[in-house]
Formats: C-alpha cells, structure tokens, sequence
C-alpha cells in the first residue's frame, strides 16, 4: 500500500525562531528537502506543505486546508525550538492527545531523532494547544529538530540536515512497519 505523507514546513519565511544566524523556516526547509526523497524511497507519496510568503497565522490556515484535504495517511510538521538559554538543547516530538497514531508516530521519531539531538527529558509530548495537531483530521505529528538557540543543536541544524532528515525518516520507517 502506498502512503500518502505531508511535510509541513513550519511557520512561514522569516516568523519562527531564530539564533545562531539560522532562521526556523529555512532550517525547516533544508530538512524538508532531504526528508522528501528518503520517505519516497520507502514506497511513500510525499507533499511538502509549504507557504512561505504569508503572515504565520495565515500559514498555519492553509496548513491545516491543505492537510485537511489532501487525503493523507499522516502528517510531519519540521521545527526548531528556542529558548532565552542557550543550554537548552535536544529534540522532541508533540502529537495531539488521544490520537493513538500520532502518539504511535511521535514514539517512533522521537527514538531515532533524539538520539541524534539529546537532552530533552521529555522526548514525546502530548500538546493539546497545537492547532495543528488539533486541527488536523489525519495523524499529525510536529517535530522541534533541537533548539536553535543552542551552538551544538545549531551546528547539527546547520552542517547536518540530512542526518536530521535521516532520523525522522528511520522514525516512519518504524512506524509503517509496525
């Protein structure tokens, strides 16, 4: 059976997070582009939701339209986390509570990614407050690909997309054969 999976690229150009001369959506991107080509190679139909050029209110409308009528299996959305201390490291992944999916997808992300990215405690989090895991009717899940603000986490983001890429991928690879 083929997947259908969306990429969401969060916040629009220029509206998340920033630190170490890196930019959320760029970053997001850069992940997105490496994460496309290994979910297909895995027999996936892949989209990358992307509305870089509007407000972030707007972008994340149009995030949750698009998910929403796309007809997905399930949904990734890439970020960066920041904080006002630079110590603050690692990844974790959030889904929508009550969503056995997304909780079963966040697992599975969270084991390879943070491993990759450590130092959060809480590497799975249910978040009811996302719009886009609430909102979104397929299994959604969103990613915070370490901190941003961070220089260890911000030399991965920036030297190493690919094995963050990598990471998520090996994460849905466990979940579609589970």
């Amino acid at each position: 059976m083929i997947r259908k999976i969306a990429i969401d690229i969060g916040h629009a150009n220029n509206t998340g997070a920033r630190g170490n001369g890196l930019e959320e959506h760029a970053v997001a991107a850069t992940i997105a582009e490496r994460l496309a080509p290994m979910l297909e190679r895995l027999g996936s139909r892949v989209d990358v939701i992307d509305f870089p050029k509007i407000t972030n209110a707007q972008d994340l409308n149009a995030t949750i339209k698009a998910a929403n009528e796309g007809g997905y299996d399930f949904g990734i959305s890439l970020h960066c986390d920041s904080a006002d201390n630079p110590q603050a490291h690692g990844a974790h992944v959030c889904f929508y509570p009550g969503s056995v999916k997304g909780s079963r997808l966040a697992i599975c992300i969270a084991e390879p990614l943070a491993r990759l990215l450590p130092g959060r405690a809480n590497t799975v989090q249910s978040r009811p407050g996302l719009a886009v895991l609430k909102k979104t009717r397929c299994p959604w899940v969103l990613c915070e690909c370490g901190f941003i603000t961070n220089p260890e986490n911000a030399s991965i983001l920036k030297d190493h997309p690919g094995r963050i890429a990598e990471a998520i991928a090996e994460g849905v690879k466990d979940y579609i054969n589970q």
